[in-house]
């Protein structure tokens, strides 16, 4: 059993390949241990010098339909999914190569990386956990989504979400985030978009990877996944799926109640380098 305030990271490397949803490039991607206070750390092998992106907020240049992070010339996009798979299972130290700028998107959850660190291992730094705490509410509103998060001794989310095409898209999930939970509740819900969504997406050079082997796809009353859903409310499980791979770009586990009705990236990463500035200010 691991002690929950210390640090950890992966017993060994361990490695996974496929296909990425945005640029529709085959990807390998290496999950490597790393020293204590290190963080999350994406290196770009492929790129002269390989260069690293640290995981953190600050680092975040665009959050279209996923969220990228960028260090001068090595860019690393839609990195959400893998955040989410190592934070939630407790890892605060990981070294991360690619040979590509996207991750592969999988079967569109976490769940095959959770699959990877469990093929790897995890092990204790022997160095406290440092955590991201705040000591009174913080709210925000940005076009369609709100977020409020309110001090808590745990990490835990409570999500609605509502598109506006049926009764079947309004739904609420909450829970408190430990690895148990994670990998249960949360870890196999895959992303997802509406029908109508798909040509501009296409139009925009993303989703060139995108299919019913990694994302559900919304159209009315009717929500098409391959092998039925994995959930009753796999939308909102998502979203809560992504929410713990943003927040984690506060480049410390968090110890708070997040509330969010239609989050997404923006709002999710708005908060989240709202909160470093707060607290560099010394005002969280």
């Amino acid at each position: 059993m691991f002690d929950p305030d210390i640090q950890k990271t992966l017993a060994g490397p361990a490695s996974y390949s496929g296909i990425a949803l945005h640029t529709g490039q085959r990807a390998r991607i290496t999950f490597m241990p790393a020293p204590a206070d290190s963080g999350i750390v994406f290196r770009r092998v492929d790129l002269p010098g390989r260069p690293e992106v640290q995981a953190i907020g600050s680092n975040v240049t665009e959050v279209m339909r996923g969220t990228t992070i960028k260090n001068g010339d090595a860019v690393i996009h839609t990195v959400e999914h893998v955040i989410a798979a190592l934070v939630s299972q407790g890892i605060d130290n990981c070294l991360i190569e690619m040979d590509r700028s996207e991750p592969p998107i999988a079967d569109g959850s976490s769940m095959p990386f959770i699959e990877v660190i469990d093929q790897a291992g995890i092990v204790e730094l022997g160095v406290p956990r440092r955590y991201f705490r705040v000591t009174r509410p913080h709210f925000l509103e940005l076009k369609h989504a709100l977020i409020t998060l309110v001090p808590d001794d745990k990490f835990r989310i409570s999500c609605t979400v509502k598109y506006d095409q049926s009764q079947l898209d309004v739904q609420f999930y909450q829970c408190e985030v430990t690895p148990e939970t994670f990998r249960k509740e949360l870890s196999r819900a895959r992303t997802f978009c509406s029908l109508s969504e798909l040509d501009q997406l296409m139009k925009a050079g993303l989703i060139r990877g995108g299919s019913l082997d990694n994302a559900n796809i919304i159209d009315g009353s009717c929500i098409f996944a391959k092998d039925g859903l994995r959930y009753p409310d796999e939308l909102v499980r998502h979203k809560m799926l992504d929410i713990v791979g943003d927040f984690a770009l506060l480049g410390r586990p968090l110890k708070g109640h997040i509330v969010a009705v239609k989050s997404g990236h923006p709002s999710n990463v708005t908060m989240v380098q709202k909160l470093l500035q707060l607290e560099k200010e010394g005002q969280l």
